[in-house]
């Protein structure tokens, strides 16, 4: 289950995961996870080949929806952990961003209120292979790379452009991001 909101992020409701993300599409909470690792490379994830939505698509470091009643915190914890084996030594808010992004391969919407994280992962990535199916860390340069080169989630640029701010003051100006 899912928490629907509203505009303002207030929640109105739950619903089903799947129902939530068919056209058109219901409004929910969702987290984006950026972890960077001690030279300022990103860690990216390629979505498990057996997901549902979004298959084999590289994406950010960690991504997902809350339980409802659970704080995107802890959500985005949690998840980091269970699809990647680490928890973030460093892990702090970088704002929410709202965004409608249909995927044309599966039809299914992202119609997301999403809560925004960078941090730190100082530990060996262990991911999940039922969840990840390969990981890179990546500079600037090479993101835009295999951006221009493989697919992403329908979602990455956006949550990414959005998380800049915070990613920046992390990472420092000389990581380029």
């Amino acid at each position: 289950m899912l928490e629907l909101v509203d505009e303002a992020g207030n929640t109105i409701g739950t619903a089903e995961k799947l129902s939530a993300h068919q056209a058109p599409g219901q409004l929910h909470r969702a987290f984006s996870v950026f972890l960077f690792d001690e030279q300022g490379r990103l860690l990216l994830q390629q979505r498990a080949l057996g997901k549902y939505h979004s298959p084999g698509v590289w994406s950010n470091t960690c991504c997902g929806h809350p339980y409802p009643g659970e704080s995107p915190f802890a959500a985005a914890a949690r998840r980091t952990h269970e699809e990647l084996g680490l928890s973030p030594s460093l892990l702090a808010q970088a704002g929410t961003v709202r965004y409608n992004h249909p995927d044309p391969a599966s039809g299914l919407v992202e119609q997301e209120f999403n809560h925004l994280f960078v941090g730190l992962a100082q530990t060996v990535v262990r991911p999940d292979p039922e969840e990840v199916e390969d990981t890179a860390f990546v500079t600037p340069g090479e993101l835009a790379k295999r951006h221009a080169e493989v697919p992403f989630s329908a979602w990455f640029m956006t949550v990414l452009d959005a998380a800049r701010p915070a990613i920046r003051e992390l990472t420092g100006d000389a990581a380029g991001w």
